[in-house]
């Protein structure tokens, strides 16, 4: 069993340190707040430290930090602990599927992909009685009928409109873009290698 730790802050790396051995027999893993700069860095010694962690990615990120970070845990050379959500978006990764990074956060499912299930069975459902209903919850196609800069962006599969409130999306489409481009190399390389 993994105990969850959703923190605002690391606090003082020296006293954590002493830590370590509690920490590693309980299995803890922290999840930081990504809209504190100071965070990415205590993501990557806790990782670098072989403690299981993470970076919960929102509207406040700095998206520059953001990619140093996935840099660091996907092509990182040094021994470290996994750093979510990137781990997760790497083992899950397949083309042309949507993958929910919300999951290493809540432990279940969550946005978009749990609405387009339930809206496909509710359609389902509908066609078998033979009825027809404006009432199905069609609200994640928004982001393909209207002309919105989420639309033409490649990296939504990934971040499955997470961002949408965000006025200048240009950090978050820059970022998510990048991050598939990395995984697509990755995978890449290692299956022709």
């Amino acid at each position: 069993m993994n105990l969850v730790i959703h923190a605002d802050g690391l606090g003082k790396v020296r006293d954590l340190v002493g830590l370590l051995p509690v920490i590693k027999k309980l299995n803890l893993k922290f999840f930081l707040n990504g809209a504190m700069k100071e965070n990415y860095e205590a993501v990557q010694i806790l990782s670098s430290l072989g403690v299981y962690s993470g970076i919960v990615i929102n509207i406040k990120a700095d998206w520059e930090k953001l990619t140093d970070l996935m840099y660091y845990a996907l092509c990182g050379r040094v021994p470290h602990a996994p750093i979510e959500p990137f781990q997760y978006v790497y083992d899950m990764y397949q083309r042309y599927i949507l993958v929910d990074y919300g999951v290493v956060y809540s432990g279940k499912p969550a946005g978009v992909l749990g609405c387009i299930d339930s809206c496909l069975n509710a359609e389902a459902q509908e066609v078998s009685q033979g009825a027809q209903s404006d009432e199905t919850d069609k609200s994640w196609q928004r982001f393909f009928y209207e002309p919105t800069p989420c639309a033409a962006c490649a990296g939504w599969r990934i971040c499955l409109g997470k961002y949408q409130s965000l006025k200048d999306k240009s950090g978050c489409q820059k970022f998510t873009n990048e991050w598939l481009n990395l995984i697509e190399n990755l995978k890449f390389k290692i299956k022709n290698s």
